[in-house]
């Protein structure tokens, strides 16, 4: 591959890998409906017209943003990718930190279980904290 096919190449990469994530992510939703079927007995409208309408937004978000891009410039250089990478490792060993501790001191108070609902509450924190903060790490 010369240095002309891998420019086109990357062009197309660039073009279409988010259309790619998207219909992954409608390809998820669809899947998720027929496992709640297969396990529940009952098919999830709501989970489906979920991401189908999910899926409609982004790809019409993703249209409207490479329509106006007018230049060849990437979104993020290497600084902002090493910057965003660094803050993903940081928060995740963080948060896992929290949790094995929280998990250790809960055994040591003597409990046999733990409610489920305190490991999502770190889990959407989680979420929170590195989607917002990737945001701002992107913008600066």
């Amino acid at each position: 591959m010369n240095v002309k096919d891998r420019k086109t190449f990357d062009k197309l990469l660039a073009k279409w890998t988010p259309y790619f994530i998207i219909s992954c992510t409608l390809l998820g939703a669809i899947l998720g409906s027929f496992l709640i079927y297969y396990f529940q007995g009952e098919f999830s409208y709501e989970v489906l017209s979920g991401g189908l309408i999910a899926a409609i937004i982004l790809t019409l978000i993703e249209v409207i943003k490479q329509k106006r891009k007018k230049n060849n410039l990437p979104e993020v250089d290497e600084r902002v990718a090493k910057n965003i990478f660094r803050f993903f490792a940081y928060t995740s060993h963080g948060f896992l930190s929290i949790l094995f501790i929280s998990l250790g001191v809960f055994t040591l108070l003597g409990n046999e279980s733990i409610s489920i609902f305190y490991l999502w509450i770190i889990f959407f924190s989680y979420i929170w904290i590195v989607g917002i903060g990737a945001l701002i790490i992107k913008r600066k």
